[in-house]
């Protein structure tokens, strides 16, 4: 099985990013945020994802000094959307050039080389993805609830790109599906939050308590499913 993950990027084909910026179609924005965010580029990579509310300190920090030093860090634009009435979440949008970050001395074995962000807003959104679980992981989930316990991770995907993800007739989900262990499911419409926007589609990640909390499994499989869910949108360019 581990084998079969680390190959996943050599047996699965991607449209490879082109020069064209014809459209908008392959970020995860859309032209509904153009006002909003003056500085996102036509080519920018753009993730969305939910934070519940109750975490969202976690991510900006007293002072916005978490987020302050994710951005310094990751060189990635990251913004949190402001509270909506009746919404139980908060959206965090983070985009960046589509350009591959340059390898660090450090990542010189084969496991960080496969898990190594392929643009600033990949490497934002999984440390962004970290302060979200992070209770969830450390938090003390009870011994006696482990069974029924399950750690989530939720991409707000424009309907134009969601397509990139299923595959054709499903294809693409389900080799998410099987190299990373992960139930991945594009929701339906109903479950879409309403602080999302008209357009959206809902994308779910789960991690079961099948994978012990405590020895840090379910954090290193969601982590890699949303990786390779996230890796997926950033290679995929729209036939337009």
């Amino acid at each position: 099985m581990e084998g079969e993950r680390n190959s996943f990027l050599k047996k699965r084909q991607f449209k490879k990013k082109g020069s064209s910026k014809k459209g908008r179609g392959h970020t995860g924005g859309g032209r509904e945020h153009d006002r909003s965010f003056g500085d996102l580029g036509p080519a920018d990579t753009v993730y969305r994802i939910l934070c519940p509310s109750k975490k969202i300190g976690g991510v900006i920090g007293r002072g916005g000094s978490i987020i302050n030093a994710l951005r310094d860090e990751t060189h990635a634009k990251i913004t949190v959307g402001e509270s909506i009435p009746g919404s139980e979440d908060r959206v965090i949008m983070i985009f960046s050039p589509p350009t591959r970050v340059s390898k660090k001395e450090s990542d010189d074995n084969e496991e960080n080389e496969r898990m190594r962000p392929h643009c600033a807003a990949q490497d934002a959104l999984m440390r962004v993805h970290s302060r979200v679980t992070e209770e969830d992981f450390f938090g003390g989930v009870d011994e006696d609830e482990q069974d029924d316990s399950e750690v989530i991770a939720r991409l707000l995907v424009p309907n134009n790109l969601v397509g990139c993800i299923l595959g054709k007739g499903g294809d693409v989900i389900q080799k998410l599906r099987s190299e990373t262990g992960a139930n991945i499911r594009v929701l339906p419409k109903e479950h879409v939050p309403i602080c999302a926007m008209s357009s959206d589609e809902l994308v779910q990640v789960v991690i079961l308590s099948l994978y012990c909390f405590s020895c840090g499994a379910c954090e290193i499989l969601l982590d890699f499913a949303l990786f390779f869910c996230t890796y997926v949108i950033w290679s995929w360019v729209p036939f337009m």
